[in-house]
């Protein structure tokens, strides 16, 4: 075969498959999925493997990832998401073929390894229609319908009689509470129009696909929210009865009629993803909103042309039994150190790579110096029953220079970490009391710090370990490293990795390590309870490697739970407004929303 030949060949098989994408010629469809955190999407893919295991959802899973396990990249589906905070100069837009990645995102134009009800819904219409499909998503988390999604013809934000009184009592300022509410209401709605509105202004920006001689059908809308107005007890002031959602209802009809008038499609299909958190245990405020949100679909206007999805219906109880389990399993995955049931550090694994403290002797050997005392001036003082009590107070003149290298602490107390004094129970080992070496004494406040040796700092990061029930500040030979401010109920040695500008003070030979702890107080009791130990650590390339590895992950998982429940929380989220996080819900979800939306459109 000539080489004009075979490029005549190549240029015709190209058009050939450039026409199969482009499906005969077929109309762009154009399905809109808008909503909160849940229409994001927070299942990570690492949650996909779980769905092979149900016969009922194995099927599913082959379509979601392509022959080499991967997730499945559509050929005939293309998306643009807008997403991210607008307050912070972070909203923006990810766009390209159909695939995993596009839920939730921390940045818009990034693959955030998370799928939302997007990915199946696609994977489901790509199947169903010959031709190209656009969908356009639009989500933000934590946004209500009665005010961020407000649509236009609902009218203002008006308070409730129970708002009126309630904040008359309370003394708000009701004119400037009004005029904030205006500010909010509808944002969200219109930053929706306005990108579906820009991307139909120019389909193949998104879609190379789009062919406009056939132009676009507004084909589809899917709207997945309701927690934001489940936990408003203020606009729902009856949510935790029967019918204490009525306004959602009438939000909702509002919101469906300004869509099909501001996009110009009267009858487009509308299906409305109604909340399952809880499954079918749920109660109360969940429970009752359910029927509001699906009302709309019993409305005569909209008879056959909006759908309610009962998401319950997909809801994981395996999974959520399993949310203790995962707790635990994330707390040994996330503390630099974690407790013992008798309170105490748990040992480090011997010859495995890992974190190693710094310097001699070893944290468990080195002496402390500390004092212990109260604020001295009355502008210092807040009443016990304060809980957040970090704060910078007057230090005694002789304590002025207390962090620096050359400071004398000859007379201050001495003794091994942790320092603390009364009872910090530790829920997640049982209830258990964390143990201390040295008593702290009698001030709510403590100054303490000990001296170590340092030979060796060839290590890739470094970290503080520090175990502490409120704020501290850490010193550095003279210099400060870290502040935190606010308190810590679960007790375990949180990591605070080091940045360059702090390792830098890190010398070999003597190094001084200081910091200024405070105790707190029981509400009830008033008595005075508080613990407080640090160190520095290193760790080496080998190590780093180890500790991100699956054999790790794996290890500390199997230590409170099972290699099946490993496999089934791995990925998850403990939060049950996100579906936990799993694709095996999500997934079923999309499909689901998919599948009523082709139902409807079969009916006309």
């Amino acid at each position: 075969m000539s080489r004009r030949i075979a490029f005549f060949f190549m240029v015709m098989l190209a058009a050939f498959y450039c026409g199969s994408a482009m499906a005969d010629g077929k109309p762009l469809k154009v399905y809109i999925l808008a909503g909160q955190s849940n229409m994001e999407g927070h299942a990570r893919i690492e949650t996909f493997d779980y769905i092979g295991d149900d016969p009922a959802t194995a099927p599913l899973l082959k379509e979601m990832r392509g022959p080499d396990g991967t997730p499945h990249i559509c050929e005939r589906v293309w998306i643009s998401y807008l997403t991210g905070s607008p307050d912070k100069g972070m909203l923006g837009e990810g766009f390209g073929k159909l695939t995993a990645g596009y839920g939730s995102r921390s940045n818009p134009a990034e693959d955030g390894g998370k799928i939302g009800p997007e990915f199946t819904f696609g994977l489901t219409m790509e199947k169903a229609y010959r031709g190209p499909i656009l969908i356009i998503k639009t989500a933000w988390g934590g946004k209500s319908l009665n005010t961020d999604f407000r649509s236009p013809s609902a009218g203002p934000y008006k308070l409730n009689a129970f708002q009126q009184k309630h904040y008359a009592e309370r003394g708000m300022d009701i004119e400037k509470w009004k005029a904030d509410k205006a500010k909010q209401t509808g944002v969200y709605y219109r930053l929706m129009i306005d990108h579906v509105k820009k991307v139909l202004a120019d389909p193949k920006r998104v879609c190379p696909a789009y062919d406009e001689e056939e132009g676009y059908e507004m084909a589809g809308f899917v709207w997945f929210q309701g927690w934001n107005d489940m936990c408003d007890g203020h606009t729902y002031p009856e949510r935790d009865r029967a019918g204490g959602f009525a306004e959602y209802s009438s939000l909702m009809a509002h919101f469906i009629r300004d869509v099909r008038k501001e996009l110009a499609a009267p009858k487009v299909p509308f299906v409305i993803g109604v909340i399952g958190v809880e499954g079918d245990k749920a109660k109360g405020a969940i429970a009752n909103l359910r029927p509001a949100m699906a009302a709309p679909t019993m409305m005569p206007e909209f008879k056959g042309t909006v759908a309610a999805v009962q998401t319950a219906d997909f809801w994981d109880c395996e999974m959520a039994s399993l949310m203790d389990k995962k707790s635990k399993a994330d707390h040994r995955l996330q503390a630099a150190h974690v407790l013992t049931a008798d309170g105490v550090m748990e040992k480090p694994e011997k010859d495995v790579p890992g974190w190693e403290p710094i310097g001699t002797p070893g944290p468990q050997d080195r002496t402390w110096r500390f004092i212990s005392f109260d604020p001295q001036k009355q502008e210092d003082l807040l009443p016990k029953e304060e809980k957040k009590r970090y704060r910078i107070i007057v230090l005694p003149d002789e304590l002025q220079q207390w962090y620096m290298p050359d400071f004398d602490d000859g007379k201050w107390s001495s003794g091994k970490a942790p320092i603390g004094k009364g009872s910090w129970k530790h829920r997640m080992i049982g209830n258990a009391t964390v143990k201390y070496n040295s008593e702290w004494g009698d001030g709510e406040f403590l100054l303490m710090r000990t001296t170590f040796q340092v030979n060796n700092l060839d290590y890739q990061a470094f970290r503080i370990s520090v175990l502490a029930r409120q704020g501290f500040h850490v010193y550095l030979n003279g210099h400060k490293i870290h502040t935190y401010i606010w308190w810590k109920d679960e007790p375990h040695y949180r990591p605070i990795p080091l940045e360059p500008q702090h390792v830098r003070h890190l010398k070999k030979g003597k190094n001084v390590l200081a910091v200024y702890a405070n105790a707190e107080y029981d509400r009830r009791t008033q008595a005075s309870f508080a613990t407080i130990d640090l160190a520095i650590e290193g760790i080496t390339k080998v190590g780093m490697d180890y500790v991100n590895s699956q054999a790790y992950i794996d290890k500390q998982m199997h230590k409170v739970c099972t290699p099946r429940e490993a496999k089934i929380i791995r990925g998850a989220s403990n939060g049950g407004y996100h579906y936990l996080g799993s694709a095996k819900m999500l997934g079923q979800i999309g499909e689901a929303f998919a599948k009523a939306m082709l139902e409807m459109e079969k009916q006309k």
